[in-house]
């Protein structure tokens, strides 16, 4: 009987947690449940995601004129219902110009064919793109990597490591933090909503955020900058992008650990596997929003003086790769 309580209340405390996951993402992309304020960011990333599924036309080999007048449509409604919200003055102004500059080259095109798209954007959508910058949104020409650059990208990613011994008496600059996550934003995302957030503490606010975590235990007391890195639920749609955010996000922390390798920082991956109560104590402290979805902290600084770090051995890749075709042999 005691074994069938204890299998009973794992079972319930596992089953509560997936509850408290869902109800998150549920209430962080439904409008009523965000206000105004809040819930114009639903807007944006439905006009980030029209205007990129029209960018990703616009590069095909095999151009299909006329191709996604639904999505070219659903852009324009979604630019006249940003112009008519309360609070648009919030909306990301580059994304918008990135949408009208997407609907010139969308209009250009077809005009330097001959195509006829007046059905799909008539003359009263005019005043959507005719001011619009080009290259602001659209296509642009492939550029491959340099022959060096193979052989830096190489020596970065083999070169970084998780460091842990950190000079506490030296704290990153502003400048330094936002050159690496200016690089992290080139990561890909889910049709380019770019939802990762960035949110940064030093001092007692560092120590605040990692008291919460428990693989630091040793070390944490000698970080000197904590990144908490999360997911904005908002730009996500339907029950089909509820991993999402984890999923960019953790492609966006990826990179921005090597960016911060590149600027001659150290930093080390601090996991988030927590149940719904710690998260919950986390954000009151740090003040994160309910519709964020927190990723992973990363402790950052600069490297102590003859740091060590673990040797880390790695699988060699043969070992994880499964062909699934017959290899032709060079």
């Amino acid at each position: 009987m005691k074994s069938f309580l204890k299998s009973l209340r794992t079972r319930y405390a596992f089953y509560r947690q997936c509850y408290l996951d869902a109800k998150r993402f549920r209430d962080s992309i439904s409008p009523g449940k965000l206000g105004p304020a809040a819930a114009v960011a639903r807007i944006e990333g439905d006009i980030v995601r029209q205007y990129h599924v029209i960018e990703k036309g616009l590069t095909m080999q095999d151009f299909r004129p006329g191709f996604g007048k639904d999505v070219v449509r659903g852009l324009v409604r979604s630019m006249r219902a940003m112009e008519k919200h309360p609070c648009a003055a919030r909306c990301d102004s580059g994304q918008l110009a990135a949408a009208r500059a997407t609907l010139r080259e969308y209009h250009e095109r077809h005009a330097a064919l001959g195509h006829d798209i007046s059905e799909i954007l008539p003359d009263n959508c005019r005043d959507l793109w005719e001011n619009a910058t080009p290259g602001d949104g659209g296509s642009r020409p492939f550029t491959p990597v340099a022959p060096g650059d193979a052989d830096a990208f190489e020596r970065v990613v083999r070169s970084r490591a998780s460091v842990r011994s950190f000079d506490a008496a030296r704290t990153p600059s502003r400048e330094t933090i936002m050159a690496a996550v200016d690089l992290a934003m080139r990561s890909p995302s889910v049709c380019n909503r770019q939802t990762a957030r960035v949110h940064v503490f030093t001092g007692a606010d560092a120590q605040r955020a990692l008291s919460f975590q428990s693989g630091n235990r040793g070390f944490g007391h000698r970080i000197p900058m904590v990144i908490i890195v999360t997911s904005d639920l908002r730009y996500f749609t339907g029950t089909a992008e509820r991993y999402q955010g984890w999923i960019d996000g953790g492609m966006f922390s990826m990179l921005l650990l090597l960016a911060l390798h590149t600027q001659g920082l150290g930093a080390v991956s601090l996991n988030w596997s927590v149940n719904n109560e710690r998260d919950r104590e986390l954000r009151k402290a740090v003040t994160i929003p309910e519709y964020e979805r927190v990723i992973m902290l990363i402790g950052c600084g600069y490297p102590a003086q003859n740091a060590l770090i673990p040797v880390s051995l790695r699988r060699a890749g043969s070992e994880i790769t499964r062909w699934n075709f017959p290899v032709v042999p060079t």
